[in-house]
């Protein structure tokens, strides 16, 4: 997935697609575990026959996980310039409206986030091994998005009432095929613009939740980023192993394999269980019986 615009692009991320990791710099830190890298998890080498499944750990960590998976799409949707493409984008933005609306407290929710890892991070200044330009760089984001986002009004979801394209248009989504030309007119009239103005329209339209999404987004890579993952071996796709107290608030797991492989996870306070099934010609799961090697994560930041 390309990013064009991407919606963290005031504090210069980009972010990758969900079943990708990217290189970044490493940042080195004793006080993260004995000299470990800090980022090293996105460091490590994949090949296209890799997969990168997650699991979130915590009602929080799953609702940032949602925002980011609606951005992901619109900005692939946003990026593309057939009509059809920005149809969908609008049926997106509408599924992250609705999103906001069951999450009214989504922007205290994220300046929390964004207040404990501040202070986790603060901690490391000074730290023996620790790459300090890089530290005050992500600490510089971090303080950026919090202001950004303290700045933000509470509520976000009100501002589609202000837009009655967009309001006449999610009354009609509900409704199967409702958005006809004959029902729309003005929507297929928009269709027909060119796809620059588009494109500007609907950067337009998302400008006042960029500071959610940014926030979420960069939440998620600390969170991702300093853990290091572990060689294991899951004996007829099947591994349990104990956290020894370790409380993972997102397990992430990367497999090296051409198969069609699904991953099914969980985990509690006293085990995390993976299994790993692949897929048949109608899309059912199937057990294996060989063994899959895999590198797993407990991101515990």
């Amino acid at each position: 997935m390309t990013c064009g615009r991407p919606f963290a692009s005031s504090i210069g991320l980009c972010w990758p697609a969900l079943t990708r990791d990217h290189p970044r710099r490493p940042l080195r830190s004793r006080a993260f575990g004995h000299n470990r890298a800090m980022m090293r998890t996105a460091n490590r080498p994949l090949s296209s026959s890799t997969r990168l499944f997650e699991l979130p750990c915590s009602e929080r960590v799953r609702t940032m996980m949602r925002f980011e998976c609606l951005a992901h799409r619109l900005e692939a949707l946003m990026e593309e310039t057939s009509e059809h493409a920005h149809l969908e984008w609008l049926r997106v933005q509408f599924e992250l409206y609705d999103l906001l609306s069951t999450r009214s407290d989504i922007k205290h929710e994220l300046l929390q986030e964004l207040e404990r890892q501040r202070q986790q991070l603060a901690r490391f200044q000074g730290e023996p091994g620790v790459a300090l330009e890089k530290l005050e760089e992500v600490l510089s984001q971090v303080n950026h998005l919090h202001e950004r986002l303290a700045d933000a009004p509470t509520r976000m979801g009100p501002h589609l009432a202000e837009i009655d394209f967009l309001t006449a248009l999610k009354g009609r989504s509900s409704i199967p095929a409702g958005a006809c030309p004959f029902d729309m007119p003005v929507l297929y009239a928009w269709l027909l613009r060119a796809p620059e103005q588009r494109q500007a329209n609907m950067h337009e339209w998302l400008d006042h939740l960029r500071p959610i999404l940014s926030a979420a987004r960069l939440s998620l890579r600390l969170i991702r980023e300093v853990a290091d993952p572990t060689s294991q071996i899951a004996e007829e796709g099947r591994f349990e192993m104990n956290p020894n107290g370790r409380q993972a608030r997102l397990i992430r797991v990367w497999v090296e394999s051409d198969r069609e492989l699904i991953c099914d996870m969980s985990a509690n306070k006293f085990t995390v269980a993976v299994r790993f099934r692949t897929i048949n010609q109608l899309l059912q799961p199937e057990t294996l019986s060989e063994p899959v090697p895999f590198q797993i994560a407990l991101c515990e930041f």
